[in-house]
């Protein structure tokens, strides 16, 4: 088809309700309510959004206006990674070439480095750098906060400072006063310096919502408002000191939409304390990292195309700093050429697909807004519940907050415990051939359960393997032993598939040869009903303790009367694999210390 003609093409218009009734007739009558999934910030989302479901706010009442244009700008963000080194001259070096390969803003974390003796020669040897300078690392922010003598800081822009609110424990409610203190002391110049930080990664890396993480970011930001206030400072000042700080998920659009919504609802927030147009304009400063509780330290490659979608989402929704994390910071140990990925998603994402170039590319997508008004009403509402219970402080002090996360953070693990949600590499196609690093990054993150068992296993020594007897043709019982295989080796557990068995010899001859302590019977449910009893017999005829499971669900109705001819259990989908490894990786621990004895 030639280009003219694919221009005259024209696709005819249809109505919802004649797709609604396609979508039933291809669901085969479930009905389009069975495409609705619920989200954790309990939004329910339909497959598909039409015009009639963008926003409408004035028949909101309760809500909070549509953002103001003029802060809807032509988009450019800070790539700020930050850098690290072990050696004032190594960090100095490292940030140089950083700067030279892309990276525009001014980024580094001096860790354990003698503040006292390379400080000075390291800000002095970058001389007059025109970036901007980001930091949120407290060690970095509170050194260079106490340095009383900046030649170079007039005109300095950027972000320098930490939150002592959310990345603590909350036990010295004096840290706050202790940190403004420092800010009000400082040696930098001030004026275009953001140092009152509101840092919500905290939360999202406990396992919050999207929900949470903004009320409790707009909490925050409410509490230093009130708090600089009392100490003088006017709320223009105040404002314009102010920098909020997110962690971006695997959820790509609820990332876009949280955002956006906070940007709604800040606006709100300053709109109500009385500040000027002009000075809201000024006062919207967001960073974002990429989410640290969704990565793993297992086939840590994955770890690439999760930053590359999080990273992807914080563009679109129009964050003005990103920090990409390298693939392996959360093995504890990042190579130059994981800092290089990291950076260069980044440029990718501008340079190769334009994003830099794009003005608000999520606006006017009916999902994208209807989402970004759910999320900002439902965070609104926790936002005001958290005011009415006493506040951010007295919450995070009585333990009201982690509370309410863990809920949430146990409800994201069993998701992926029973499989309904994945994981790439550790709860589903788990590679058996990849050991974990010794020490890797602290932190909550929902890998742990899953990297826990497989610690367990690499532990044993020799690989712990589980025997698979193929009852019948291999075409038969296939599906089920490459399910059992997955679901194994999820915990480190090998699996070693018979030859086709047909007969109690056949399974005799494979459990003689292999003698393992754990078998998994493989094939069809109604084999299952003739035959169990002659399984049974043929495997504890060589060793009566061997533990024998079942490929697929037990059927209630025959749960006792298997479990008394020697069936342990079964293994089948969206069984909680937590749970169920547990259990069997006992059976490897129990014998090795039986050996050992």
């Amino acid at each position: 088809m030639k280009l003219s003609d694919m221009k005259s093409q024209s696709f005819s218009r249809h109505t919802l309700s004649q797709w609604e009734e396609a979508a039933e007739k291809a669901l085969k009558g479930k009905g389009i309510s069975s495409l609705h999934t619920s989200t954790y910030e309990n939004i329910d989302l339909k497959p598909l959004f039409v015009a009639e479901d963008t926003p409408q706010h004035d028949r909101v009442k309760d809500y909070i206006p549509t953002i103001d244009d003029k802060l809807i700008r032509t988009h450019k963000w800070y790539i700020a990674q930050p850098v690290k080194r072990k050696s004032w001259g190594e960090l100095s070096e490292a940030v140089r070439d950083a700067l030279s390969r892309g990276q525009n803003c001014l980024s580094f974390s001096i860790g354990d480095l003698d503040k006292a003796r390379g400080l000075d020669s390291f800000m002095n040897g970058l001389g007059e750098c025109d970036y901007p300078i980001f930091s949120i690392d407290k060690d970095t922010s509170m050194a260079l906060h106490g340095k009383k003598d900046f030649p170079e800081s007039n005109g300095m822009t950027g972000v320098v400072g930490y939150d002592p609110i959310s990345e603590e424990e909350w036990s010295d409610e004096s840290r706050l006063e202790r940190w403004l203190n420092e800010v009000e002391g400082s040696g930098m110049e001030l004026t275009g310096i953001k140092s009152l930080i509101v840092n919500s990664a905290p939360y999202h890396n406990k396992g919050a919502s999207a929900t949470q993480e903004l009320a409790y970011a707009l909490s925050e930001g409410v509490a230093y408002l009130e708090a600089v206030q009392d100490r003088g400072w006017e709320i223009e000042k105040a404002a314009e000191t102010l920098h909020f700080h997110f962690s971006i998920g695997s959820h790509f659009f609820m990332e876009i939409a949280k955002i956006r919504a906070f940007k709604k609802l800040w606006q709100a927030v300053l709109t109500n304390y009385g500040l000027s147009e002009q000075t809201l304009v000024k006062s919207i400063s967001i960073s974002a990292e990429t989410s640290r509780f969704n990565k793993s330290a297992l086939d840590v490659h994955v770890n690439i195309l999760r930053g590359g979608g999080e990273a992807f989402s914080a563009i679109l929704a129009g964050v003005d700093y990103l920090v990409v994390a390298p693939f392996n910071e959360v093995s504890g140990d990042v190579t130059p050429l994981a800092e290089r990925i990291a950076r260069n998603t980044q440029l990718i994402l501008g340079e190769e697909a334009h994003l830099n170039k794009v003005l608000d590319p999520g606006g006017g997508s009916y999902y994208v807004e209807w989402l970004s008004d759910e999320v900002g009403k439902h965070a609104w509402k926790e936002f005001q519940q958290v005011d009415k219970e006493g506040g951010i402080l007295a919450l995070l002090a009585n333990g009201s907050i982690d509370e309410k996360i863990r809920v949430v953070r146990d409800a994201r693990i069993r998701d992926l415990a029973t499989r309904k949600n994945s994981m790439i590499g550790t709860n589903i196609y788990a590679n058996l051939e990849e050991t974990l690093p010794i020490s890797r990054a602290a932190g909550e993150r929902l890998s742990l359960p899953f990297e826990r068992l497989r610690e367990r296993a690499q532990k044993l020594g020799n690989n712990p393997t589980a025997g698979l007897i193929g009852l019948g043709e291999l075409k038969t019982y296939k599906p089920r032993a490459d399910f059992v295989k997955g679901f194994l080796a999820t915990g480190g557990i090998h699996a070693h598939q018979s030859t086709d068995c047909f007969s109690k010899e056949d399974i005799l001859q494979f459990v003689e040869e292999t003698r393992y302590p754990y078998y998994v019977v493989c094939g069809k449910d109604e084999e299952y009903l003739d035959k169990l009893s002659m399984i049974t017999e043929a495997v504890h005829h060589v060793d009566s303790s061997i533990v024998i499971d079942l490929a697929g669900r037990i059927p209630d109705e025959n749960r006792s009367e298997w479990i008394l001819k020697g069936l342990n259990g079964s293994i089948y989908n969206k069984q909680n694999i937590l749970i169920k490894l547990d259990e069997l990786l006992a059976i490897w621990e129990e014998g090795k210390d039986n050996d050992e004895a």
